[in-house]
């Protein structure tokens, strides 16, 4: 499973009611939540250095919240940030060191049909997932 799978589990299992959507911002409904992975600074590594040696992985994600309303979008990234700010726990087997909102939500934009956008970036530290 990707980050964005574990952060989708935790964010729905915590009640978030609009549909959570993972790297696209569909045209419809109205009220999502859309998740993207932003990237983030280099893995930290052991003391060998070489390909597999990284001990914690910091990837960043974005939370994307859409609604017509702006003050139900603002509700919605600040009930996700309640949710992942903070984060010390292990998700679908894979162990979160730390998830860590880098801001508060902000007002992104408002879209071509008026719904506003607003965002919160988190940076996340996991034990990297080693494929069997």
């Amino acid at each position: 499973m990707s980050v964005l799978d574990d952060i989708s589990d935790v964010l729905s299992s915590g009640g978030i009611t609009p549909s959570i959507y993972k790297s696209v911002l569909p045209s419809t409904p109205d009220s999502v939540l859309a998740l993207f992975e932003t990237g983030g600074p280099a893995p930290i590594h052991a003391m060998a250095k070489g390909p597999g040696t990284a001990v914690v992985e910091r990837p960043h994600v974005q939370v994307l919240s859409r609604d017509t309303r702006a003050d139900t979008a603002r509700h919605i990234a600040q009930q996700a940030t309640a949710l992942l700010d903070a984060l010390e726990r292990t998700v679908n087997g894979v162990r979160y060191l730390s998830v860590y909102a880098i801001q508060s939500p902000f007002f992104m934009q408002r879209d071509e049909t008026g719904r506003v956008l607003y965002a919160v970036n988190f940076e996340v530290l996991r034990v990297p997932v080693t494929s069997s």
